[in-house]
């Protein structure tokens, strides 16, 4: 009897499991991504720059990018309540930015749908002398987000 029942339950599920497979596929719906990558990268015509990212737990100190093409990347995997959130200080010799460079999305999907890449998330921050650009990685393209507040 009780292997009947296990029967009956296994099927159950699996048939459960097919049909929200292809309900997903009908409104092409992306399972939530779990594991981001950030990464920053100078891209700046002058010399130096620093950047300090941190979160409610967890400060990842202060990184120099000296040189332009150097860069700096962290991974993190989102909490269960999915409330991660990093916001970073950037400082070069001439202005500064604050900015979050990851945030939760509950009712959006903008930073998500540009970080995408397959089952991960990369996000790719790049600061550029006019401001700081996120990588749209499905359109393969730089777009501007956050102006300099120049202090010269």
């Amino acid at each position: 009897m009780i292997r009947i029942v296990a029967a009956l339950l296994l099927v159950t599920v699996s048939l459960v499991g097919a049909h929200l497979e292809v309900e997903f596929e009908k409104i092409n719906i992306k399972p939530p991504l779990s594991r981001y990558y950030i990464h920053f990268v100078n891209d700046l015509s002058i010399l130096g720059m620093m950047v300090h990212c941190q979160s409610k737990d967890d400060d990842l100190g202060v990184h120099h990018l000296l040189n332009r093409g150097d860069n700096y990347q962290f991974n993190f995997r989102v909490n269960f309540w999915r409330t991660t959130l990093f916001w970073c200080d950037v400082d070069r010799p001439d202005a500064h930015v604050s900015f979050q460079c990851f945030w939760p999305e509950k009712r959006s999907t903008w930073l998500r749908d540009r970080c995408r890449d397959g089952n991960v998330g990369t996000c790719i921050w790049k600061f550029k002398d006019d401001g700081v650009y996120l990588r749209n990685n499905a359109a393969n393209t730089d777009e501007l987000v956050h102006k300099w507040t120049f202090t010269r």
